[in-house]
């Protein structure tokens, strides 16, 4: 098994989250913030919120562990889809069927959420505290929020590391896996889609002639494709998720108790549908897809050039997926 993958998928998504980060952050505002005083009425709002908050308490809040940790998620799912395709299909001189890479895809969709779901509710709780309105006195005080309830200002969490510490005090390692069955049926056919899309844009694009020498087009083209129609059809999965996951009930501006107030997917979706309508499961679609784009042509672009680098000095077994000779 060569390790090709698993480098250049890393360095994919560390230039994916980078990318994307600011446009995740004003999403889950749009997600969680649906009543209430604090309900977000629109894109704009959104931004203009996360914006004034600064780059470091906003724009960027709680990019760095999703920078270093989806360069290891993404390693493991590039490398699985990889190894899986090399099970599915031996002979390295055929190229594998839309099947085998769609299969491909779903196994290494459900491979790492192993990491993916424990980065995700780390991200999305200190995405969730923007606005941060934080008493400048003391970090002892007390505020109140719309529904009357006290906050305590220390749960207001310092980085990723405090964060995680609380998560793991008050619910153990089962407080990382919240949401964990939403996250399976939104990533796993998603990811197999995903894959299915690129491959097959790839390819028509090269086939065509539509595309520069070293597939630098044809990359930046299917990948942005790829990753907007992958998400597109799972949206509501997306809304419920953030909403598990940061526990919010769309109105609280800081996490009183992480356990939160959903019991599960239904109640999440249902408590969600009857107070805010079904449009509430679509909030965030628009800038999902202004930010699938740039995310995913940057990192399919990143992972096959440097995929095409890395097999030049350590060649690899396979070349026939187009994820590996663009």
């Amino acid at each position: 098994m060569s390790i090709n993958e698993y480098i250049a998928g890393a360095l994919g998504g560390v230039a994916g989250v980078f990318v994307g980060h600011p446009f995740d952050t004003t999403k889950i505002q749009l997600q969680i913030r649906t009543s209430g005083d604090h309900k977000i009425m629109n894109s704009s709002h959104a931004w203009n919120m996360v914006k004034a908050e600064g780059f470091k308490k906003g724009i960027f809040r709680g990019m760095m562990f999703p920078l270093v940790s989806y360069g290891f998620v993404n390693s493991v799912f590039f490398g699985v889809y990889s190894s899986t395709i090399k099970v599915l299909e031996p002979d390295q001189n055929t190229t594998p069927t839309n099947f085998q890479v769609y299969t491909a895809g779903c196994v290494a969709g459900t491979v790492q959420l192993l990491l993916s779901c424990p980065v995700e509710v780390v991200k999305c709780t200190m995405q969730a505290q923007i606005p941060l309105k934080l008493p400048s006195d003391t970090v002892n005080a007390t505020i109140r929020v719309a529904d009357q309830m006290t906050v305590d200002c220390r749960k207001y969490y310092r980085g990723p590391i405090h964060c995680s510490r609380d998560i793991l005090a008050n619910e153990g390692p089962r407080g990382f896996y919240k949401g964990l069955m939403t996250m399976f049926f939104r990533d796993v056919p998603s990811y197999g889609l995903y894959l299915l899309v690129y491959e097959g844009l790839f390819k028509l694009l090269v086939h065509r002639n539509l595309s520069d020498e070293k597939g630098v087009i044809a990359s930046v083209l299917a990948g942005g494709v790829a990753g907007c129609l992958s998400w597109a059809v799972i949206m509501p999965l997306d809304v419920i998720k953030s909403r598990l996951q940061t526990a919010t009930a769309g109105f609280a501006t800081y996490p009183i108790d992480h356990k939160g107030r959903f019991r599960g997917f239904w109640d999440c979706a249902v408590t969600s549908v009857r107070n805010g309508g079904y449009n509430v499961l679509f909030r965030g679609t628009v800038l999902t897809m202004a930010r699938a784009f740039p995310v995913n042509a940057m990192t399919f672009l990143v992972y096959s050039q440097v995929l095409n680098e890395l097999n030049i000095v350590n060649p690899s077994l396979r070349h026939k997926s187009s994820a590996d000779s663009s």
